[in-house]
């Protein structure tokens, strides 16, 4: 080896020594900043695990605040709705007293109407109502209003009377 070579090689065993303490303590460095990047995500993961069971506690506690109010809320809405029940019942029940004594009173009237003035009375009425009547009406009296009123009317409340009183299949066959 000649002196050159020498020289040039001791000159690169000094810079990759020179090279090598510079880099070592930013090898170092890296190392360590990597060792406490990992120290923080320990933490951070022990923390996590730490307040997983506060913050599962505190949803836990916020939901059941949540359906308690919505409770109460539905609660609220029930009472509204069975106030408003009884007041229908109520006036539902004032109703039916009145219509009980108007038909009273109206087949009190029709039946000392004269047949032909009570048939075309009733010939105004619905179908329904016409039969209704005529149902609470005494049989006699009844037949000849039917008799007064015009055949096709007749016919309908007759129909409609057949028709309120539901027969049974068993019944009907036996007939």
């Amino acid at each position: 080896m000649n002196a050159g070579m020498k020289k040039l090689i001791g000159m690169g065993c000094a810079a990759f020594a020179f090279s090598s303490a510079l880099l070592l303590p930013v090898a170092y460095g890296l190392s360590q900043e990597a060792a406490s990047k990992d120290e923080a995500r320990q933490e951070i993961d022990r923390y996590c695990t730490n307040i997983t069971d506060k913050a599962a506690d505190a949803r836990y506690a916020m939901q059941t605040r949540e359906l308690a109010q919505l409770r109460a809320d539905i609660d609220s809405r029930i009472e509204q709705l069975d106030a408003k029940r009884k007041e229908y019942e109520v006036w539902l029940k004032r109703r039916d007293e009145f219509i009980d004594k108007a038909e009273d009173s109206l087949v009190g009237i029709i039946s000392k109407m004269r047949p032909d003035a009570a048939a075309a009375q009733m010939a105004l009425l619905g179908d329904e109502a016409a039969a209704a009547l005529l149902l609470k009406l005494n049989p006699r009296v009844s037949s000849v209003i039917l008799n007064e009123m015009p055949a096709e009317k007749s016919s309908r409340l007759a129909r409609v009377i057949v028709g309120s009183r539901v027969v049974p299949a068993a019944e009907s066959t036996a007939q």
